[in-house]
């Protein structure tokens, strides 16, 4: 009889619970919250870093700290709440930012790990990411404005380079003549010196000289696709407390025979 009336009890609890947190707790794992690095996006939107991290079942509460990138973190709290994400918005321009994630499961507390690294720019990124790898090339058939961050960190000396694939395809026997143009240099003329390479694959890089042409060949008599990468050249561009964003366009200039 006790048995059939706990039984009864236990359904009636469950039914009559509508946002199941009574389940939640009765179900709920034993198991500790895992340690989580962020993930953080610095150029979705200006001068906002946005933060989001996993869903944790053996975690009460997340706390998101941050700290500026200095030789030595001081972490202040920016968020904290169940919630999976979080944007860090009003950041100090070209400042950088050091992200740990916290959790919490009663009365224990679990200090995250790892960092996340975000800072604070201008700049959203172009509408041509993600083409960092070859796999995903954007096909170069017109003008095209891009942009590649390139920041250095002091926490452990980590550096964040991107870098921009592109693909052209070239009819049989023709050559393709690519020209590349830095946003905003002091010396801005034909043949100067940019702060960026590019390499076409399977040959060496060389670096990128203000709206000159770059030939890719098709020797064959059909038409291929070649790729081609650009990216920064750092020396003279970063220290140790630079962000810099280089901006460009990269353009299909002709094609012309072999």
């Amino acid at each position: 009889m006790k048995k059939l009336l706990l039984s009864t009890i236990t359904a009636v609890l469950l039914c009559s619970c509508s946002d199941n947190s009574f389940e939640k707790m009765l179900f709920r794992t034993t198991e500790d919250p895992f340690y989580d690095t962020p993930c953080a996006d610095s150029l979705r939107l200006e001068h906002t870093v946005f933060l989001c991290w996993r869903e944790d079942e053996g975690c009460d509460t997340f706390r998101l700290m941050r700290s500026y990138d200095n030789l030595s973190l001081s972490f202040t709290c920016v968020y904290e709440g169940a919630g999976t994400s979080y944007m860090d918005t009003d950041l100090e321009y070209n400042f950088k930012y050091i992200y740990r994630l916290d959790k919490i499961r009663g009365t224990k507390y679990f200090e995250g790990k790892a960092f996340a690294y975000g800072y604070s720019s201008d700049c959203r990124k172009d509408k041509w990411e993600p083409n960092d790898t070859e796999e995903c090339a954007t096909l170069l058939d017109y003008d095209l404005i891009c942009n590649l961050p390139c920041v250095q960190y002091l926490t452990n000396n980590k550096k964040e380079m991107d870098c921009d694939w592109f693909c052209v395809e070239i009819p049989p026997c023709r050559i393709a003549d690519i020209v590349v143009s830095q946003h905003n240099l002091e010396n801005a003329t034909e043949g100067a010196s940019t702060n960026l390479k590019i390499q076409v694959k399977g040959s060496e890089s060389v670096s990128v000289k203000q709206k000159s042409a770059v030939s890719i060949k098709n020797p064959s008599y059909e038409t291929k696709r070649f790729y081609f990468k650009i990216f920064p050249e750092t020396t003279g561009l970063m220290d140790e407390s630079n962000v810099a964003v280089i901006e460009y366009t990269v353009s299909l200039n002709q094609i012309i025979k072999y």
